[in-house]
């Protein structure tokens, strides 16, 4: 499930470079042409540098809510509910083992 989410993530983080490469080569091209002036071609690359920073952003996150839903679809808990669990059963062991050294001294003062 992990390599999927992780495909997921770099094949959208390949296509915001891709689209960010193309629209790197097409403005330099515009800016050749003097259909575009240098410091407008640099502004549009960085407002899609920081689309681009911002999607990826959302796609993590949207990528984190579904592995959460599809683990949580499957019966798998979370680490929080496992370390609850673990620390419940230490509990329970602790006083498992309480219970037995009374119960020993017990069975000794009634001999």
């Amino acid at each position: 499930m992990r390599k999927v989410l992780e495909k997921g993530f770099l094949a959208s983080l390949g296509f915001w470079l891709l689209l960010h490469e193309k629209a790197d080569e097409i403005i330099r091209d515009l800016i050749e042409k003097g259909k575009m002036a240098p410091e407008e071609g640099r502004k549009f690359l960085d407002e899609l540098a920081k689309r681009a920073e911002e999607e990826k952003e959302a796609i993590k996150e949207r990528m984190g809510d579904i592995a959460q839903t599809t683990f949580k679809d499957f019966g798998f808990v979370t680490r929080e509910e496992y370390e609850t669990l673990l620390k419940r059963i230490e509990e329970l062991e602790k006083k498992l083992e309480e219970k037995k050294g009374k119960s020993k001294k017990t069975t000794r003062s009634k001999k």
